[in-house]
């Protein structure tokens, strides 16, 4: 019982994520990739800062009173820099929360190897806010369509890298995404 309840918060996450990404991509008239989404961080007033980390997190969203920013560690790739945009922007968008900091209420998300691991509900969520803003399935299915039309005998292989670089995601990444809109098989 505990695990179908779970299974609901999932979905319910999921869902929810999926239609914001779909509003912003509205609301930005998004009609073809690779989205743009440190503009659309900055037109909601999300300040993005670089620094080198020394640890594993690929970034951090932090709320500073109506300030808000998204770090990025200068030490991952520029798709995993984007990946790791949406996914914070997600949490900026979607999650509330405050942590105690040297007497200033600051909320802190750091992006770190186990925020790909998808155990935790507002994971769960800010990565399929970031896989649904940064590949909106509409404009997967077009492009699959248009590179299957060219190439009937395409790769799986080069289907994936084909639509990462168009996209500018990480292979991985869209190797997921097509898993998860059903175009391919795990």
């Amino acid at each position: 019982m505990v695990n179908l309840a779970q299974d609901r918060m999932r979905d319910k996450a999921r869902d929810r994520a999926r239609d914001t990404a779909r509003q912003i991509i509205r609301d930005h008239e998004i009609t073809h990739p690779p989205i743009r989404v440190e503009e659309i961080a900055h037109s909601q007033g999300i300040e993005i800062v670089r620094h080198r980390f020394e640890g594993p997190e690929s970034g951090f969203a932090l709320r500073d009173g109506s300030r808000r920013i998204i770090g990025l560690n200068t030490q991952t790739s520029r798709r995993r820099q984007r990946f790791t945009v949406a996914h914070e922007l997600g949490h900026l968008l979607l999650h509330e929360g405050k942590i105690i900091v040297d007497q200033a209420v600051l909320r802190v998300d750091l992006r770190n190897d186990l925020s790909s691991m998808g155990t935790d509900v507002e994971e769960i969520e800010a990565n399929t806010f970031a896989a649904a803003l940064l590949m909106p399935e509409n404009i997967v299915f077009d492009h699959v369509l248009k590179l299957v039309r060219a190439d009937s005998q395409i790769t799986r292989e080069t289907l994936i890298t084909e639509l990462a670089r168009i996209f500018d995601v990480s292979a991985e990444a869209m190797g997921y995404r097509l898993i998860n809109l059903g175009i391919l098989t795990a």
